[in-house]
């Protein structure tokens, strides 16, 4: 039996669900910091944790640490193999979706394109697999639990170790001939003159505000030994805590992220003209002031009308955005 799976409000999602037996879901969000597991049932997660992701390591080793996890959830929780749907791997670079394959070879997870995921999941569990890039995932938990519900036209953008996005347009993920449309938010250059990033470029948004390169940016400052940033590790939550107490290093540095944030936002909407731009990662704990900031800063730059119309948002499901996305995705596998 075939159906349209929809939403609450009846907003067809446009793919086809084709398993009425209600199915248990195995998620896995690499990160590169943290790996998030879930175990997803109806769109709710019943059962989650997470593990330190050594993402310097290959990519089989953290799955051998990703497979004994989920079997204590699966056994922990009662729950049998016959139970589950299928495994769903969201994961932090190109992604080929249609062939469960990564295709960059960039900075994280050694060896990861050469990784065979269908053959993993059938090896360990006899289920079929889905593989999508991390902020394509997030974006579809967004849009189906979080955020995103009701719109078409979306921009997800995470701040935090890196600078991810996704887009969504008229209702399709935008992916394009090489499946990189949309995500290499991180990798347009805002800076002429900057720094050259880890990816090869010159000045991406990701060298001027992220966790990775903020350590660097404060210590070949001129005036960081003066600063009290010097006695400290230097990640965004010191920085906004230093620059609240009036430390004149961490204020300039927390001034040029919110700039490049906002740049890069306006390239968003000058690219995508979306009706929404959700806002995750890392460093929403200061969103209050990133939110407000940014919001000022799209109307003063973006091109009218969208600079009036396009709103900015926080993301809903902070934590486990990229599971739910990936339990849309299995729980939409064509047989």
């Amino acid at each position: 039996m075939k159906e349209r799976l929809e939403t609450g409000d009846g907003k067809n999602l446009g793919l086809t669900f084709t398993n009425t037996t209600i199915m248990i879901n195995v998620a896995v969000d690499l990160g590169g910091t943290n790996i998030k597991i879930g175990l997803i049932k109806l769109g709710e997660l019943i059962a989650s944790t997470q593990i330190k992701a050594c993402s310097d390591q290959s990519l089989e080793w953290n799955l051998d640490k990703v497979v004994k996890v989920v079997n204590e959830l699966l056994t922990n929780n009662q729950i049998t193999l016959e139970q589950l749907g299928g495994v769903g791997i969201s994961f932090p670079g190109i992604v080929d979706s249609n062939h469960n394959k990564i295709l960059s070879e960039y900075v994280k997870y050694k060896n990861a394109h050469l990784f065979d995921f269908d053959k993993w999941a059938q090896d360990v569990w006899s289920l079929p697999c889905v593989v999508e890039n991390d902020a394509r995932a997030a974006l579809l938990g967004e849009w189906s639990n979080g955020a995103g519900k009701g719109y078409e036209n979306i921009v997800l953008l995470t701040l935090g170790t890196g600078v991810g996005s996704a887009v969504l347009v008229e209702g399709n993920l935008l992916k394009g001939k090489n499946f990189m449309a949309g995500n290499l938010g991180g990798h347009i250059s805002i800076n002429l003159n900057g720094d050259k990033c880890n990816c090869g470029y010159i000045g991406c948004l990701e060298t001027e505000a992220s966790t990775w390169s903020l350590p660097l940016k404060a210590k070949k400052h001129p005036h960081f030994h003066k600063s009290s940033l010097s006695q400290k590790e230097v990640h965004f939550e010191t920085l906004f805590q230093e620059a609240e107490k009036g430390d004149a290093l961490a204020k300039e540095l927390v001034e040029n992220c919110l700039k490049a944030w906002g740049v890069g936002v306006v390239n968003m909407v000058h690219s995508y003209d979306p009706e929404i731009i959700i806002i995750g990662g890392g460093i929403m704990n200061q969103k209050d002031v990133i939110l407000l900031y940014l919001n000022d800063f799209v109307k003063k730059h973006a091109w009218a009308p969208a600079s009036q119309n396009v709103r900015i948002l926080p993301s809903v499901q902070v934590d486990y955005a990229g599971l739910l996305g990936m339990d849309y995705l299995i729980s939409n596998l064509k047989n």
